[in-house]
């Protein structure tokens, strides 16, 4: 194997104004080359993408996906909330949607490869959280295939609400949000991931409008998702896959949703 820390990103990467570029964790299989498969995997709310990397690592060697894992730290990106909110009250150049891609190109340019290249994009945990936010209010649309795993809870697509529980009050074309709709995506949910007191899990009495825990908020987000689009009358290209037996731990998310992402 070769299992590397790629310490790209920081204020040196930065442009004036915008977000910076936080420092990639990879792995790259010995027979991966430019232009193979690329897999995107951001953490969770304990920040921790070198235990990310060394997770994914195998299943970057059985697959053959080179595996870049951002790390946004503390320190770079303050609070917990701003991170899996990507920011999105912030001007645009700030959003740390932004942030992502360009530690992705950087690690891209450093390994030979092409920036600005597709990739294939998993987020756990509150990196689900960013992950479905990055797709609902960006698009996304350098990700091939999007897989949400065990989100703590979500924006629903619903201009109704207002964000961060749904996405009032942003500057949101319509058109971008039907095209979101018909994306290739994947909600993946443990089926024991039902704990209504995780530590982590956000409980409050907005947020329990969603449901009282993960399993119960990730099919009643893919529920609110494919109404809409048969309302809009668009194509829904989104599916529901749940995990037998795995609850709120991503190394056993990741045996599941590998496959889907190669």
């Amino acid at each position: 194997m070769r299992r590397r820390a790629l310490l790209l990103g920081g204020a040196a990467l930065s442009l004036p104004g915008a977000a910076p570029v936080p420092p990639v964790h990879l792995h790259r299989p010995a027979a991966w080359r430019p232009g193979g498969r690329v897999v995107v995997v951001v953490h969770g709310v304990g920040r921790n993408a070198d235990g990310y990397r060394d997770a994914w690592a195998p299943h970057a060697e059985a697959h053959g996906f080179l595996l870049l894992c951002p790390e946004f730290s503390q320190g770079q990106f303050p609070g917990a909330r701003q991170f899996s909110q990507g920011n999105a009250r912030a001007p645009r150049a700030q959003w740390r949607f932004g942030a992502l891609e360009a530690a992705v190109d950087a690690a891209l340019a450093a390994q030979g490869d092409a920036p600005g290249r597709d990739f294939s994009l998993y987020g756990h945990s509150a990196g689900a959280q960013f992950v479905h936010r990055h797709l609902l209010l960006t698009g996304a649309t350098r990700a091939r295939r999007v897989v949400i795993a065990n989100a703590g809870w979500y924006s629903f697509p619903d201009t109704g609400t207002p964000f961060p529980h749904g996405l009032g009050g942003l500057d949101l074309a319509p058109a971008a949000l039907r095209a979101a709709l018909a994306r290739d995506v994947v909600i993946l949910l443990g089926e024991a991931d039902t704990d209504p007191h995780h530590p982590s899990l956000r409980r409050d009495p907005v947020t329990d409008r969603q449901g009282v825990n993960r399993l119960e908020r990730g099919r009643n987000f893919f529920a609110a998702a494919q109404a809409l689009a048969a309302s809009e009358g668009v194509a829904f290209g989104w599916r529901l896959i749940t995990v037998p037996g795995v609850a709120h731990v991503n190394a056993r998310m990741a045996v599941a949703a590998a496959p889907l992402l190669a």
